[in-house]
């Protein structure tokens, strides 16, 4: 039990939600095998889902709770577009950094980047796996597009 303690006084949840660093997100992950193939290779579709943990993330470090957003207000944050650039795959055991950043801010919808890196000690070098964009729009119970005040109030995401 002393070690649980020792654990909560040296703040191990602290950074679960990884840095803001000027305008940039940055989210650690690490590659396990359910994330991969036969060949252990990241499947390409699980980089959605860690460009998505990045985005809530994201919104965790800056306090902004989409549980209340959608309680209060009635809105829910949801993925409207998706494009995304393969570039060098992840493997099993892998760690990589998911960086995110504000392309844009409308009424309505942000626009955000990822990039995704693999960091290789050996060669003090940061390499680029996936790129993408995802457009996020506020919506009510019935679908209609709603502004996102709350969230655009945040200078993250000013330009």
């Amino acid at each position: 039990m002393n070690n649980k303690l020792e654990l909560i006084q040296r703040d191990i949840f602290k950074n679960l939600d990884g840095l803001i660093i000027e305008k940039s997100h940055f989210y650690p992950l690490k590659i396990y095998y359910e994330d991969t193939d036969s060949g252990s290779i990241v499947y390409h579709s699980n980089y959605l889902k860690y460009f998505e943990r990045a985005r809530s993330s994201l919104l965790n470090l800056l306090e902004i709770n989409q549980l209340k957003i959608k309680k209060n207000e009635g809105i829910f944050l949801v993925a409207k577009k998706a494009t995304i650039d393969w570039h060098n795959p992840a493997q099993l055991n892998d760690t990589i950094i998911i960086e995110t950043r504000l392309k844009y801010a409308k009424n309505s919808s942000i626009t955000i980047e990822h990039e995704a890196y693999k960091y290789y000690e050996s060669k003090k070098k940061f390499d680029l796996l996936v790129s993408g964009t995802v457009q996020i729009v506020a919506i009510d119970n019935n679908f209609r597009v709603k502004r996102i005040k709350l969230i655009l109030k945040n200078n993250f995401f000013f330009s």
